[in-house]
C-alpha cells in the first residue's frame, strides 16, 4: 500500500512543491526523485514525520533546484500525429508511419515491413476518428511486440545465470524503468520499448540480477558489470534522455 500527499517547502524566494509517498513496505531509509510527469517525489518509511520530510527537502533544495532547471530546460518532444510519413520510436530506431485510407475496413490494421509501419485506415472515418484509432492500434502492436522481445531478452539472462523468474509484464510507470518483486515477478516501463536494444538490456539485466541479490550492495553491482561492462554509460543514458520515450 502506498500513501501519497500534498507539500511544499520554501526554499530561498522559492517555493518547492512535492509530493510525499509512505510506502507500507519495508522501506528503511528516505529518498528524493523528481521526473517531469511526477515532480519531486519524497519516498519515506511511514513513521517519518511532516517535520522530518521538511527538513530532508531542505536539506537538498539547492539540487532539487538545479535538477527542476535542467528538466525545464530540456526540449519535449512533440505530441504525435498519427500522420503519413511521421517518424515514431522502437528500440531506438525512427522508422516512419505509412498511412493508407483503405475502403472495406471498419478498424486500422497495422504492420511493420520493410523497416516502416503502414497503417490501413477506414478511408470513411473523419481524420479526428482515425487518429484516434491509430494511436491505439500503435499503442497495442507496441506492447504486444516489446513485450515479445523484452520476454526473449529476459529468458536469455535468466538462462545464462541459470535461474528463473515468474510473471513478465509492462506497466504504465513514469519514475522506474523496472523492478523485481518477492515472488520474482519482473515489471518493466513500457516506455522501455523506445529505448536502445542495449539500454533496454541493462534494465533486463538489473532486474533479472534482483533474482539473486535482492539489495544493492557491491555483490549485486558486480553481477550487474559482468553481464553489462558499461552499465554506467546506460544509467546516464537513461538519465539524460528518458524525456525522449513517450508511449
Amino acid at each position: 500500500h502506498i500513501a501519497e500527499v500534498e507539500g511544499s517547502r520554501p526554499s530561498g524566494s522559492t517555493m518547492i512543491n512535492y509530493k510525499v509517498v509512505r510506502s507500507s513496505r519495508r522501506r528503511l531509509s528516505s529518498s528524493i526523485s523528481i521526473t517531469p510527469e511526477r515532480g519531486v517525489v519524497v519516498s519515506v518509511p511511514p513513521w517519518v514525520s511532516l517535520s522530518a520530510i521538511e527538513e530532508i527537502v531542505r536539506a537538498k533544495a539547492d539540487w532539487i533546484r538545479k535538477t527542476l532547471a535542467r528538466l525545464g530546460a530540456q526540449p519535449h518532444p512533440k505530441a504525435k500525429q498519427y500522420t503519413d510519413g511521421e517518424k515514431h520510436l522502437y528500440f531506438g530506431e525512427e522508422y516512419p508511419l505509412a498511412v493508407i485510407p483503405t475502403v472495406g475496413i471498419a478498424t486500422p490494421r497495422l504492420q511493420f515491413l520493410y523497416n516502416r509501419f503502414e497503417a490501413k485506415v477506414p478511408a470513411h472515418h473523419p481524420p479526428h476518428k482515425q487518429r484516434k484509432g491509430l494511436e491505439e492500434a500503435m499503442l497495442r502492436w507496441y506492447l504486444d511486440n516489446g513485450k515479445r522481445i523484452i520476454t526473449e531478452k529476459v529468458n536469455f539472462f535468466t538462462k545464462l545465470l541459470n535461474i528463473s523468474h515468474n510473471r513478465i509484464v509492462l506497466k504504465k510507470v513514469s519514475s522506474i524503468w523496472g523492478s523485481c518483486s518477492r515472488k520474482n515477478n519482473l515489471n518493466f516501463n513500457r516506455k522501455l520499448i523506445m529505448a536502445p536494444h542495449k539500454v533496454v538490456d541493462y534494465v533486463i539485466i538489473h532486474e533479472v540480477c534482483h533474482l539473486i541479490h535482492h539489495h544493492h550492495r557491491q555483490s549485486f553491482w558486480d553481477l550487474v558489470k559482468s553481464l553489462d561492462p558499461d552499465y554506467k554509460m546506460h544509467i546516464k543514458w537513461l538519465k539524460t534522455n528518458h524525456y525522449l520515450l513517450t508511449i
